[in-house]
């Protein structure tokens, strides 16, 4: 025994020689973390400080382990590895037994697959030269890509492509896509993301998804995406206890490991007090803005990135603020919007989503009597935050889904019992014209222009028969976007900030205000809006008007137009006189009317 010990120890020439043939491994020079392919293969390198040893397994190297190796100073393990090429499936090891998809991975087979390497360089994006609008031209449509095309659920991203003419035609300027980051399975509003760089799989993978962005653009349509980081999953989740360390039996690296960790919709909220973890966030969304060449972000719920059950949550928001900033300084054109809590703190948002506008608005078209609505209410939804830092609608996804406190359509929780009754249909209508006419940044839910009435849910496929049906509604809709655009030039006032509500006649629900632009009357819209039962068609009700002079109706919602059954009550044309100018104006029940000076 005691020679064979000492045959080891000193090991023979020809034994030396072999071994100086085994190539040593070493970490790559080249920089970036996830798969990095290139000319002479593809580089990986992960974040896995606690990890004893890294490992990646492939078809490159039929799924053996090639060892990745640490660097001490980050905490990350990388590899250059010569034979792996774009399109080949792989996954991490982890001390000898944890196997893990890539967080960085661009595309995955499915939530509980394989990462792939994907090529973002490889993309023909043509002769894309999308220019933003600017923010008083947006109005926005939210679209949920697995129902909107109306085929079985889920749907694709090319599927989709396949209804741009019909946004396009109506008006609108940009597309807000509910959540595409990879979710589990194939149904889901997107608001568990598990891979957080690779889009879902269901929708067509990230090629769809350039495929999708590149024909919105070819028709003048800019695309804001949906981004949740206040929870991630919380299933088909490899993040969590990613490198296999964690306390407390929470997530690890990637999330808070106490009190802090908990959300609503589990414990994962990400650890933004770990660069890592920031860096990570930050990355994301330029690659959105950089391989994607998306237009705009909404936060999800920004309420739970600067706040954990312990308090206010000093991490979150300078995470916000650092991105905010870096888009702001780099990308100025690019529309960054939270879901609620935007200007809590200085962090850089320039628009958030006006979820009391909603409330205080829906209030006055739902209420099933007259005399409970409040047009004091009303005026205040105008005016008391006007500019375009807010987005205003009526119906969105958390507002009209029946698992959410069993919401459905404004039209049928206007009329549940007959949702395309007269009166669901002028008031969602009533509702909306109220929206397009409102200083901020419109939005639409997908197949409210076409008098949607079923909730919306991951399973319910978008019924495009209704734009037959219901073509009225949809011109409707056609004929509001275009005038608050001012596509005609008639109605350059919609187009301003300005907001003047001068006549408050609560007894008779009705609201007239003022909308400019430049002002000095240069450019004055009147919008008049009959929020009661009552036909005024008697040549008796008098409203006041910004100035004398022909005042050309541009919009009626009364018209016949857009429904048969509708008065078609109101004039083409008043004239307004006196001191001050006033003019008697017919109205139809539950209608606006818009008007404005001749155009030269």
């Amino acid at each position: 025994m005691k020679n064979r010990f000492c045959f080891l120890a000193r090991p023979s020439l020809l034994l030396l020689a072999f071994l100086a043939a085994i190539p040593a491994f070493a970490q790559s020079a080249r920089p970036g973390l996830g798969p990095i392919p290139h000319a002479s293969g593809t580089t990986f390198r992960a974040w896995a400080p606690f990890a004893s040893s890294a490992e990646v397994s492939g078809e490159f190297n039929e799924w053996g382990r090639t060892p990745l190796v640490r660097d001490a100073s980050n905490g990350t393990w990388s590899i250059d590895v010569p034979a792996a090429r774009a399109g080949q499936r792989y996954k991490y090891v982890f001390n000898g037994y944890i196997w893990k998809r890539d967080p960085r991975a661009r595309h995955v087979t499915h939530s509980n697959g394989d990462s792939v390497i994907y090529d973002p360089a490889a993309f023909d994006w043509g002769d894309d030269s999308f220019r933003m609008p600017e923010r008083n031209d947006l109005v926005l449509y939210q679209l949920h890509v697995g129902t909107f095309s109306g085929k079985n659920p889920p749907a694709t991203f090319d599927d989709a492509i396949a209804h741009l003419d019909h946004l396009r035609e109506l008006g609108f300027t940009a597309i807000q896509l509910m959540p595409v980051n990879e979710f589990p399975g194939g149904l889901s509003w997107g608001y568990n993301p598990c891979d957080l760089f690779a889009i879902e799989t269901d929708y067509g993978g990230p090629d769809a998804f350039k495929r999708f962005v590149r024909a919105a653009h070819a028709r003048g349509l800019a695309v804001f995406v949906d981004v949740v980081h206040n929870h991630y999953g919380p299933t088909d989740l490899d993040l969590w206890q990613f490198d296999g360390w964690s306390e407390n039996g929470l997530g690890g690296i990637f999330f808070y490991n106490d009190g802090r960790a908990h959300t609503p919709w589990g414990s994962t909220r990400p650890d933004f007090g770990r660069p890592e973890v920031r860096a990570f966030v930050r990355d994301q969304i330029f690659m959105f803005a950089d391989e994607y060449r998306v237009d705009g972000f909404r936060w999800d719920s920004v309420y739970h990135l600067i706040r954990t059950e312990q308090g206010p949550n000093g991490p979150g928001i300078e995470m916000l603020r650092e991105i905010n900033r870096e888009l702001a300084e780099t990308r100025p054109a690019l529309v960054r919007t939270a879901e609620d809590h935007a200007f809590d703190h200085d962090m850089g948002f320039d628009g958030q989503w006006d979820v009391g506008h909603r409330w205080a608005l829906y209030q006055q078209i739902a209420t099933a009597w007259d005399h409970e609505r409040n047009m004091y209410i009303l005026a205040g939804t105008l005016s008391d935050w006007a500019g375009f830092q807010r987005v205003v609608f009526t119906e969105a996804h958390d507002y009209v889904a029946t698992m959410n406190d069993n919401r459905s359509r404004v039209p049928t929780m206007i009329h549940p019992e007959d949702p395309e009754s007269l009166w669901a249909r002028k008031r969602a209508l009533l509702g909306a014209a109220v929206v397009l006419t409102t200083p901020g940044i419109p939005m639409v839910f997908q197949g409210q222009e076409m008098h949607e009435t079923q909730s919306f849910h991951d399973d319910t496929p978008l019924r495009w028969n209704r734009t037959n049906s219901h073509a009225g509604i949809v011109r409707a809709y056609a004929d509001l976007i275009h005038l608050r655009r001012n596509r005609d030039g008639s109605t350059p006032g919609l187009q301003g900030a300005g907001v003047g509500v001068h006549q408050i006649d609560n007894d008779n629900k009705v609201v007239a205000y003022v909308r400019w632009d430049q002002g000095g009357q240069t450019d004055d819209v009147l919008v008049v809006a009959n929020f009661s039962a009552v036909d005024f068609d008697q040549n008796d009700y008098v409203v006041r008007f910004p100035s004398a002079g022909t005042w050309i109706r541009r919009f009626n919602g009364d018209s016949k137009t857009y429904g048969g059954d509708f008065g078609g009550i109101g004039s083409d044309s008043i004239e307004a006189a006196g001191d001050p100018p006033a003019a008697a104006v017919a109205m139809g029940k539950y209608s606006l009317q818009i008007f404005s000076k001749p155009t030269p």
